[in-house]
């Protein structure tokens, strides 16, 4: 007959114990796997309705583009908000506001004071000092900024995309008709600088010698000129938002489409990623640091929306 001591028995039943809550917790959610991601609301009627943009820090950003009046938004306001939905500071005395972005340093940079023949490319220093940078002809909608921190600026009414490198200089990177409604913005990991078409729902790529090709197109979705709002990407695949059809579409670097949340009805309910619904889901982006998107809805109840990975 064997004999345990006392420490070889106190052993054994922590070990006991330790395997029969791992089993436990492994029964209630799928054998250890995480359940499938869900759309959730981390804001209520939310004024930002525009661009949406994650800081280096991991901050978000939401622009207050407002609604069109006369010649450009009716917005003042970029909010900068915590991952988890404080608003931790409201940029104010902005006309319009649309895309932005951080660079390395901690600048800040807004598409500002569109009114539909130019609009300026705003830099905001960490200390509140604020300077135009960059006036550009047409509606500049967008932007994104590459490693290097240069920026790279679509255009809504004109076929162009502009970079400012980081020394400042401007120039034209790329000149199109296809480009002509650009909004969504990014990069993917070779450098190509993809854009969306709001008005055809068609994204393109611009590689570095400036050669354009279609990448998609998301078929029936454009209602009264709006197709894609915005677009991030994400390990080199594209995620847009079609604002007037109320899904967001998973777009690879070969063409191949499909819907990845949102059901099609104009209602803010959260839930399983097909079940939920959004209202005109416009600017999207993703937090690395939380594996998580962000995305703003531009009706007037609309709220800030989530779907963590």
């Amino acid at each position: 007959m064997k004999v345990f001591r006392k420490e070889s028995l106190t052993k054994i039943i922590w070990f006991t114990s330790s395997l029969l809550i791992v089993l436990l917790l492994s029964s209630c959610y799928g054998d250890g796997i995480r359940p499938d991601p869900q759309v959730e609301t981390l804001i209520n009627n939310f004024a930002a309705n525009g661009a949406v943009s994650i800081g280096k820090n991991g901050n978000v950003y939401v622009s207050e583009y407002g609604r069109f009046v006369d010649t450009g938004g009716s917005g003042t306001r970029v909010f900068r908000l915590s991952p988890k939905g404080k608003i931790l500071d409201t940029i104010q005395g902005l006309s319009g506001p649309l895309g932005t972005a951080q660079d390395s340093k901690g600048n800040l940079y807004v598409n500002n004071a569109n009114n539909t023949i130019n609009g300026q490319v705003l830099k905001i220093q960490p200390n509140g000092d604020r300077k135009v940078i960059a006036t550009i002809d047409g509606w500049p909608s967008s932007m994104t900024i590459d490693h290097k921190d240069n920026l790279f600026i679509s255009n809504y009414t004109a076929p162009t995309v502009h970079k400012i490198s980081s020394d400042g200089e401007i120039t034209v990177y790329a000149n199109d008709p296809r480009l002509l409604g650009g909004v969504g913005i990014d990069l993917d990991s070779k450098g190509n600088v993809i854009v969306a078409n709001f008005y055809t729902a068609d994204i393109y790529s611009i590689d570095q010698n400036g050669q354009i090709s279609l990448v998609a197109n998301i078929p029936n979705i454009v209602i009264q000129n709006f197709g894609i709002g915005y677009i991030t990407i994400v390990n080199d695949v594209i995620y847009a938002t079609g604002i007037a059809v109320n899904y967001i579409f998973k777009v690879s670097l070969d063409g191949v489409v499909e819907i990845i949340a949102g059901n099609g009805e104009p209602k803010q309910v959260d839930g399983p990623l097909l079940e939920a619904s959004f209202t005109n889901p416009n600017g999207i982006a993703f937090n690395k640091y939380t594996r998580t998107f962000y995305i703003s809805e531009y009706t007037g109840v609309g709220g800030l929306r989530i779907i963590k990975l």
